[in-house]
Formats: C-alpha cells, sequence, structure tokens
C-alpha cells in the first residue's frame, strides 16, 4: 500500500486534537490530557470507522454506527457505547459513553465485557417453563403470551383468595425506579425481592451510618476524617474499623 493511500486512511481514523478540532468536532480528552483522543467525536457516531486490530497489519476499515445505551452489569447504570457494524447490523463491542452525565465514559471492565451477555450462546431469549418436578433441570420453551397468561391468573388467584404472602417477585437489579415494587404494594403483596434488600443494602447501611450518605460517586468526597471508628455491616458479618492517624 502507497504512502498516499495511508495518509488517505489516517485521515479517515484520526482523532487527534488538531485534526478533530479543524474539523469542528467535539475532542474528548485520553489520560495525558494532551494530543490523544479518548472517544470518537459525536458528531462521528453515525458512520464512525476503524481499522480491524484483527487484521494487523494489514489496514482493514470497519465502519460502525455508536449508539447509546447503558449498562446493566450493576445498579450503577453507567452509559456505554455499543459499536454496531453497519454491515451485519451485529454489536461489535461496547465501550464508554462520554457524553454520560454520571459515568463520563468512564468503566469498570463489566462494562465492555456485557459483549459477552450479548454473545452467550446459553443467553435465554425466550420464557422457559418448567415440565417436570423442581430440580430436574426440564424445561419447555413457551410464548409470551402463554407466559404471561400464566402467570398473571396464578397472582389474581392467590390475591383474590386472600393468598397475598403467596406471591413473591424476585430481579436481579430493579432498573424500573420502583415500579414493581408500587405495584406489588397496592395489591397488597409485600414479596419484593431483588438485589438491593438481600445483598447491597448491607453495604449502603454502613455507608449511611458512616458518611451520612447512600453510596457515594467515585468524585465524591466522604467525610471521614472526623469519624474515630466505622462499623459496617453485609449478611452474616459485621467489621469495625479505626482509620489511623
Amino acid at each position: 500500500m502507497d504512502n498516499a493511500k495511508l495518509e488517505e486512511i489516517g485521515a479517515r481514523v484520526s482523532a487527534a486534537r488538531a485534526a478533530t478540532q479543524a474539523r469542528g468536532e467535539t475532542f474528548y480528552p485520553g489520560p495525558c490530557r494532551i494530543h490523544l483522543a479518548a472517544f470518537p467525536p459525536k458528531e462521528r457516531w453515525d458512520d464512525w470507522v476503524e481499522l480491524d486490530s484483527r487484521s494487523w497489519p494489514r489496514r482493514v476499515e470497519r465502519r460502525y454506527l455508536l449508539v447509546p445505551t447503558t449498562c446493566f452489569n450493576c445498579e450503577s447504570a453507567c452509559g456505554l457505547l455499543a459499536y454496531v457494524d453497519r454491515d451485519t447490523l451485529q454489536v461489535r463491542k461496547f465501550e464508554g459513553n462520554p457524553e454520560h452525565p454520571g459515568s463520563r465514559g468512564r468503566n469498570c471492565a463489566k462494562g465492555p465485557a456485557t459483549l459477552n451477555q450479548v454473545t452467550d450462546p446459553d443467553r435465554i431469549l425466550a420464557p422457559l417453563k418448567r415440565v417436570g418436578e423442581c430440580g430436574e433441570g426440564r424445561w419447555a420453551q413457551v410464548s409470551w403470551d402463554e407466559a404471561l397468561d400464566d402467570i398473571a391468573a396464578r397472582i389474581r388467584s392467590s390475591i383474590v383468595e386472600g393468598r397475598p404472602n403467596e406471591v413473591m417477585y424476585h430481579v436481579g437489579r430493579p432498573g424500573e425506579d420502583g415500579f414493581t415494587e408500587r405495584v406489588l404494594a397496592s395489591w397488597g403483596v409485600d414479596g419484593h425481592n431483588s438485589h438491593t434488600n438481600v445483598c447491597s443494602s448491607g453495604a449502603r447501611a454502613g455507608y449511611h451510618l458512616w458518611t451520612g450518605i447512600d453510596r457515594p460517586s467515585p468524585t465524591m468526597p466522604t467525610p471521614t476524617s472526623s469519624c474515630s471508628s466505622a462499623r459496617t455491616w453485609s449478611p452474616g458479618t459485621t467489621s469495625t474499623r479505626t482509620p489511623s492517624g
């Protein structure tokens, strides 16, 4: 490949400060805060070009549609960008979203690892109904209409017959801002379980008792300097720590 072709490709994939700002595009500075960008400029998210790293040393271009989405591997709900291949419409990777007001492009390792969940061959894509005895591991795929009708009928009969305590809803992380819990409460059902009340609430209780706040953000200072000791609770454990100094 001649130099002219290399320079042409370089101009398309460049996100350096000078080239980006010369085009009137948004520059997201990287860790060096000087020259290299950490994220593609938002003005080019509809048609972003990158070189395929797996094709090195050949220079093979890949064109992506960058779609803002949310990581749901914990309750923080950090922002992500899904890199959608414009040719196959498949998600190729996830990276941080610099426009997200909370995470501002920063993610832990679980964010990009979301791709493993999308492509997992064992991912459940349809409702399953148990067809054997409990514990046998025998399931049959059913339609969404059948699943919803079956569950709704069971819930209704329990409530109408005065057995609301037989209804229990469990979800990994309730991402709907408490909507389901309020609906259950309106039915007189106290049976909402989630990751919050069986796990994270213990740690959050420690935060609240120690600092007077719930879950602090990474940039929020915590008033620990005046504490002589702190006690935190989690399921099955209690610990006390006295800060040094």
